[in-house]
């Protein structure tokens, strides 16, 4: 970019907005992570490989965080006209950090929530498909951190100048950033609407599965996120944009990662949900239960039915209860016929 005149509006940084929205979008995540591993702890250790990924996944998040401030700090988001050409390496070579750390972070959410579904009682189709969804998030970061080392040679020439250098064209740069976007959002689709199919299919009370449901749709911010995502990759130009114009891509991807920590967590918030409800005078959420017919609660409606034949009969013919000096011989015949009958009924 040619630095002949200043830019209009003087040095100013369009970084301010996606500080404060990523930064209050994170710390919710933290807090949700927080809840989940409390959960997960207490009263006993009960941690699995889901609690792991999930783990990983914030750890790579935060590094990457950790990645874009510094470059923020040292200018990313301000006009090149006014950074210096030292000060620009620092930060290519910052922003080219985080995509390996950002790249994981996404997957590593995904695969949390895949291998979370996969405790389901599901059929076995379902279990090949959230399979072929981990195993393809595990294998998405890989291909993507040799595109990334692939793309200019050498490898420098992505944060400096590097005379007689060769580097790939920005619609092949585009193209594969199309890929991993639609692998992605079709990830975050199906593992948004997974979990609520199985949901509603359990025998819960409506107000659970709502509160589940509820709790899950941070899986529907990250697939909104990522078609952000694609519309700023289309209109990006990396070799003639200045990098001021970067910056909503770089937010949009932290939005998608933390959403996706979000939702992977958000299911153990229930119990801690269900208690503020609680003291509000919402009763608990329970298992509906029903009473089953045995064979002793059979016999207890014969004898029933049996005591109220021998009563009605009793008043209208007392004379049955003169001739018949021991009722109970009568109450037994009658109660045993009625059992009968019954068993019969059922045998049919």
């Amino acid at each position: 970019m040619e630095r002949t005149q200043p830019p209009p509006g003087g040095d100013t940084s369009n970084a301010t907005p996606g500080i404060v929205g990523v930064s209050s979008l994170f710390t919710i995540a933290l807090v949700i992570y927080g809840a989940r591993m409390y959960t997960r702890i207490r009263p006993t250790f009960k941690l699995a490989a889901p609690d792991y990924f999930v783990s990983a996944a914030l750890l790579c998040e935060l590094v990457a965080l950790v990645n874009l401030f510094i470059a923020i700090s040292l200018g990313f988001g301000h006009y090149e006209y006014y950074l210096s050409p030292n000060t620009m390496v620092k930060i290519l070579k910052h922003l080219f950090a985080l995509g390996f750390a950002g790249f994981w972070a996404s997957s590593l959410a995904r695969i949390s929530i895949g291998s979370m579904l996969l405790r389901f009682d599901i059929s076995n189709t379902w279990r090949v498909v959230l399979k072929t969804l981990i195993f393809t998030q595990l294998c998405l970061p890989i291909a993507l951190a040799v595109v990334a080392l692939l793309q200019c040679r050498p490898i420098r020439a992505m944060w400096e100048h590097v005379p007689h250098a060769v580097c790939w064209s920005p619609r092949k740069t585009q193209s594969y950033g199309y890929v991993y976007s639609a692998i992605g959002m079709l990830s975050d689709l199906v593992f948004a609407a997974m979990p609520l199919y199985f949901i509603w299919s359990l025998h819960r009370p409506v107000m659970e599965r709502i509160l589940i449901s509820i709790l899950m749709t941070f899986g529907t911010l990250a697939a909104m996120a990522e078609a952000w995502i694609i519309y700023h990759t289309h209109v990006w130009n990396p070799r003639k944009d200045s990098i001021r114009g970067w910056m909503p891509l770089y937010w949009w991807y932290r939005v998608e990662e933390i959403g996706l920590i979000a939702a992977a967590c958000a299911p153990f918030l229930k119990p801690l949900v269900e208690r503020i409800l609680g003291r509000f005078g919402t009763s608990r959420f329970r298992f509906v239960t029903m009473r089953l017919n045995t064979i002793q609660s059979d016999q207890e409606a014969a004898w029933e039915g049996a005591a109220e034949i021998v009563l009605s009969s009793s008043s209208r013919h007392p004379s049955i209860a003169q001739k018949n000096p021991n009722p109970g011989q009568g109450f037994d015949r009658i109660s045993s016929e009625s059992f009968s009958h019954a068993s019969d009924v059922k045998k049919l």
